[in-house]
């Protein structure tokens, strides 16, 4: 594998990462486990499809325009803050949940807990390039969202054994608190301005350029084209997660009538996929170093694509992994690669509102899923939804990370 030196920073971000996706795990858990696992909640398609929109959706709009404040504002201040802010809402959040308070406040705490999360994670990919560079550069963007993600699936687990325990998610919330705490405390070791960026802060041209910038940052990227393509790509590729998303819920639904139970099964769905994406995303950086691009992330796919076929003629829990395996096995390099491509084609006076709208493409894409297996879920059975789905998107995405490689080649 490639090797990364384990400096003071690298450690550091590592750390900060890992402990608070093991918090975001937790309160995925528990935000999914009150809205659509609850007994007085029994969801459909089209209600999974509008919780997600409901959740990812509203920031995805503003995020954009928030990104621009990555770009002017101490960026170690921003995830230390950050963090301490989600450890707040939180307990704030299970304030909400324990004084039954109206649906809007409920609705309102998560959109700020999610948003929150969202631009801290943005950020986290945005300061990379200023603690490796070259060919760590690859390497650490395989490493740290691969443990980040492989931290998130054990906190939903925890927070299911926490559910299983004390019949309650209570816990759950407050331990994720402490975990944001901790990041947050975690951060302050990093100097002031050493994560950027180098522009002062100027609040008055901020407020006013606002769009202005935001504008500025979706031109850079569709001038940059191995950014532009390899963006087309991994969003295209997230389509296939909230088709999963929703096929996972309706079939642990319909197999165990215990919500702890259905719940529990699509926590362990979702488990086998961060397994998955954390195995290719930490193999991701060797394999690039010993083949080119385009093949490895054609190995990816055919992998996929060869799970989410032998899906369909096993067992509804077997079939569940292996679809989790298919919409994260090319998916998975693919986005350590997209990641990498916009750190170092996107500039450091952009690379902020750059990160934004990568994250407003990649949340719109898995709401896209899961409103085309709701529209759809009627007519065609679920899974064979999400084999088409699956295979399109995939099939598609391969051939736009196959542009961005050769352009980055050509411009190289």
């Amino acid at each position: 594998m490639q090797k990364l030196r384990l400096t003071k920073e690298v450690r550091r971000i590592a750390l900060v990462r890992i402990s608070g996706q093991f918090a975001d795990g937790m309160i995925q858990v528990s935000i999914a486990g009150y809205l659509l696992f609850s007994p007085e909640r029994q969801t459909s398609a089209s209600q999974i499809a509008l919780v997600l929109a409901i959740t990812l959706l509203p920031y995805s709009l503003v995020g954009p325009a928030i990104g621009v404040l990555a770009d002017v504002i101490d960026r170690r201040n921003i995830v230390v803050y950050g963090n301490a802010l989600r450890a707040a809402v939180s307990l704030l959040l299970l304030l909400v949940v324990l004084g039954a308070a109206s649906q809007i406040l409920l609705a309102v705490t998560i959109l700020l807990l999610l948003g929150v999360d969202r631009f801290v994670l943005a950020v986290l990919s945005t300061v990379l390039p200023r603690i490796v560079s070259g060919k760590e550069l690859v390497a650490i963007d395989g490493y740290l969202p691969t443990m980040g993600t492989v931290a998130a699936a054990t906190g939903a687990a925890t927070a299911v054994g926490i559910s299983a325990l004390f019949g309650s998610m209570t816990a759950a919330l407050i331990v994720a608190s402490l975990l944001y705490l901790i990041s947050a405390l975690i951060a302050t070791g990093f100097a002031k301005r050493s994560l950027g960026p180098d522009a002062k802060l100027n609040w008055s041209a901020t407020k006013s350029r606002a769009i202005e910038d935001v504008v500025q940052g979706i031109s850079v990227l569709a001038k940059t084209r191995p950014a532009k393509y390899a963006l087309l790509s991994i969003t295209t590729q997230r389509i296939a997660f909230g088709a999963f998303t929703v096929a996972s819920i309706l079939t642990a639904r319909e197999v165990y009538q215990s919500e702890s139970r259905a719940l529990a099964v699509v926590a362990g769905s979702f488990a086998v996929a961060a397994v998955v994406a954390g195995i290719i995303g930490v193999t991701t950086p060797s394999a690039v170093n010993r083949m080119n691009r385009e093949t490895w992330l054609l190995i990816l796919s055919i992998l996929s694509a060869i799970a989410i076929i032998t899906a369909q003629f096993t067992p509804a829990l077997i079939a569940l992994g292996l679809a989790g395996f298919a919409v994260t096995c090319a998916p998975g390099g693919n986005k350590v690669l997209t990641d990498e491509r916009l750190q170092v084609t996107i500039p450091d006076t952009h690379r902020g509102r750059a990160f934004a709208i990568y994250d407003t493409a990649i949340n719109s894409a898995v709401v896209i899923g899961a409103a085309v297996c709701a529209l759809l879920s009627d007519y065609i059975e679920i899974f064979d939804l999400l084999l088409v789905v699956s295979l399109l998107t995939i099939t598609i995405g391969w051939f736009w990370s196959k542009i961005a490689n050769s352009a980055a080649a050509t411009s190289a």
